[in-house]
């Protein structure tokens, strides 16, 4: 069996709707102007079947046309749908690239940082800790979570007491997945 598209069939159904409207029309039409004289039998049926088939092209006409628009529509439609499907496929990889380049970033911040850190833990004690003090609180942070405890600590004991504190507590709230992975690596 066939299926036709619901627009098909409400095309369909509009049009048969308005073909009996024209009917009804041409029907009163036809009642309010006079007769003609002498009805000829072999006339009448002859022009009903002329009227007849002059309307039903028509109507088939009408058909036609409203459903070569509802194709051309339905082609527009399958077109847009292609069209957001391409630029949806397009998002995704640049939505992934993005993640792969942040990723990437994250990666070499991470080197850059535990370079740092091998930089810090092979200097002195008192050249670290006057180093660090220097530092802006978070960097200084991150360094020191880096470092062994026996070797963040010979730092720390040689840095005033109010930044030694100050760090400390810093590092109390750090949380960053270099630190787990270093603690776990000891």
């Amino acid at each position: 069996m066939i299926q036709v598209p619901a627009p098909v069939v409400a095309a369909h159904a509009t049009v048969a709707a308005g073909a009996k409207m024209v009917m009804a029309v041409s029907e009163a039409q036809a009642a309010v102007e006079p007769a003609p004289a002498q009805p000829n039998t072999d006339q009448q049926p002859q022009a009903q079947a002329a009227e007849e088939s002059s309307r039903k092209p028509l109507d088939w006409q009408s058909l036609r046309r409203k459903e070569e628009e509802l194709s051309r529509k339905e082609q527009a439609l399958k077109e847009l749908e292609r069209e957001l499907d391409f630029r949806l496929k397009k998002m995704n990889q640049m939505e992934a690239n993005l993640k792969l380049m942040l990723d990437k970033a994250d990666t070499v911040k991470d080197e850059k940082l535990r370079h740092l850190v091998d930089v810090y833990a092979n200097m002195k004690a008192k050249q670290a800790a006057a180093a660090l003090e220097q530092l802006q609180e978070d960097i200084a942070v991150r360094i020191l979570s880096g470092m062994r405890g026996r070797q963040a600590g010979e730092v720390m004991s040689n840095m005033s007491a109010e930044k030694a504190a100050t760090l400390s507590e810093a590092l109390t709230r750090l949380q960053i997945p270099f630190a787990e992975n270093q603690a776990q690596a000891n």
